[in-house]
């Protein structure tokens, strides 16, 4: 990963009066305000750190707990969290270029408005993060690194592997590469075992790799999977919401597709990973809307009939793969 602002600020020890994390990676975001206050406050120095979880009718409160000076200290910090410091105009952008050199404030935000006078007020005194959802190298670089620091190796195939059962947000990822590196216990390397014992996986992917497979029209492959499901004990109904939100992500990438949106241009459009959005996009391919609506008719109807008590939920569902199988 592209080392951020606030890693060369950390190094150096030289801070600014304000930052602001924000963008689409509410994992990076949390990582990099805990940094910023490990390395500005320690623990000793509790006296010198003040929380908000909105300036609303705080602004008062910040301005003042800023502009005292440190208790035995060098720096102040305020933290304001999830703050909608930008839905208003508190009183913050004009007190901005007032912040004392003793004090930080972080602000950790994921919805900004770029063209507010708050951003561009933190823009020229102090340092704008946007913290952007990873590219699949960088999310493989993570997994590796974090096992890595833990004394763990795993190959790319693996890595690989665990990233495909367990998906891309960085939350999840972090807390199953955990769960690896205690179940491989004094072995140095993570493997294939570690990931199948103890890792969640998605019911996400195995509905996905079920649709691509209805898709292909591999009767063998969808059974199997729905086979899988039935030994988890999935229920159907959240089985059928999950293959229902599936077909329309396909059918939103496909209409995507036919008005010339490039992956890119798509990933940015529906907020999905860019490798994500190009996996979607081979399933899909040769596979016109009309199908895809077609397909999302026929869940509908299954759901219905199940609801209203006129089909039985198992039977339900093996009839509606039965159906999608022939469109």
């Amino acid at each position: 990963m592209q080392k951020q602002k606030a890693d060369m600020d950390i190094a150096s020890g030289n801070f600014e009066k304000i930052y602001l994390l924000c963008g689409d990676e509410p994992y990076l975001i949390r990582v990099y305000r805990d940094k910023l206050k490990n390395a500005i406050i320690p623990e000793s120095e509790s006296l010198n750190y003040a929380y908000f979880d909105n300036v609303n009718d705080n602004f008062e409160k910040i301005r003042d707990f800023a502009d005292t000076m440190p208790f035995f200290g060098d720096r102040r910090l305020i933290i304001i969290d999830k703050a909608s410091a930008f839905k208003k105009d508190w009183g913050l952008a004009d007190y901005v270029p007032d912040i004392p050199e003793t004090t930080t404030i972080v602000i950790a935000d994921e919805d900004v408005d770029k063209r507010s006078r708050l951003f561009k007020a933190i823009q020229k005194h102090g340092a704008v993060m946007e913290l952007k959802k990873l590219g699949l190298p960088d999310i493989k670089a993570f997994v590796a690194g974090r096992l890595k620091k833990a004394g763990k190796n795993i190959t790319v195939q693996n890595c690989d592997y665990l990233v495909e059962c367990v998906g891309d947000d960085l939350n999840t990822l972090a807390n199953e590469a955990d769960k690896c590196i205690a179940h491989a216990g004094a072995k140095d390397q993570v493997d294939r075992s570690d990931i199948d014992a103890v890792c969640s996986m998605q019911i996400e992917n195995k509905i996905f790799d079920m649709v691509d497979a209805i898709i292909r029209q591999d009767g063998n492959t969808v059974y199997r999977l729905y086979g899988d499901l039935m030994a988890l004990r999935e229920n159907q109904f959240g089985i059928m919401a999950v293959i229902r939100r599936n077909y329309n992500q396909l059918l939103v990438i496909r209409e995507l597709m036919d008005s010339g949106c490039s992956a890119a241009e798509i990933a940015s459009r529906t907020k999905m990973a860019d490798w994500l959005v190009r996996k979607k996009m081979q399933v899909v391919r040769g596979y016109d809307a009309e199908r895809i609506k077609k397909a999302i008719e026929r869940i509908a109807d299954t759901e219905y009939s199940i609801k209203t008590g006129d089909m039985d939920q198992e039977i339900g569902s093996e009839i509606m793969l039965a159906n999608l199988l022939k469109i």
